[in-house]
């Protein structure tokens, strides 16, 4: 279906699967058009139509198969146009961040101990569980002071 309309302020462009819908003032702006004199428009492949201003015109119309051909160029605009950058994390976003990445190491990181604190349990090997104490110990030693260093920082 190739459609090109205008009714109510509103314009409507469809070829194919590809469409675009927006005011005729914002299409100007997409399309750097100036549809002087065009109130109302209907233009439709299906039924071999062509409406300006409520009179019928010859069909078919170079000028709006123009218009709906190149729908991908005013499509891409009015994304331009409406796209908003998402917003800067604040500082107390970022710290937060930077916490919890420390948080998930530290978590991995004594999971895998009890893993293996487990193991040694089971096998009666009171040597590993004393080294697994000791890099338990260290484990959350290192975080508290990543932490530390984080607010210390920020």
């Amino acid at each position: 279906m190739r459609v090109f309309q205008i009714q109510k302020g509103e314009i409507l462009i469809i070829n194919g699967d590809k469409q675009y819908s927006d005011t005729v003032e914002n299409f100007k702006l997409d399309s750097e058009l100036t549809l002087k004199d065009l109130n109302e428009v209907i233009y439709d492949n299906h039924q071999e139509c062509c409406v300006i201003n409520k009179e019928f015109k010859e069909y078919p119309n170079a000028n709006f198969d123009n218009y709906i051909d190149n729908v991908d160029t005013y499509i891409k605009a009015k994304e331009k146009r409406e796209y908003v950058p998402p917003e800067e994390p604040t500082e107390e976003e970022k710290l937060l961040n930077k916490i919890n990445e420390i948080m998930v190491a530290n978590d991995e990181q004594i999971a895998d101990i009890k893993d293996a604190m487990l193991v040694a349990v089971l096998a009666d090997d009171t040597e590993l569980q004393a080294e697994l104490k000791q890099e338990y110990a260290s484990v959350i030693e290192n975080t508290n002071n990543k932490l530390k260093e984080v607010n210390v920082n920020d």
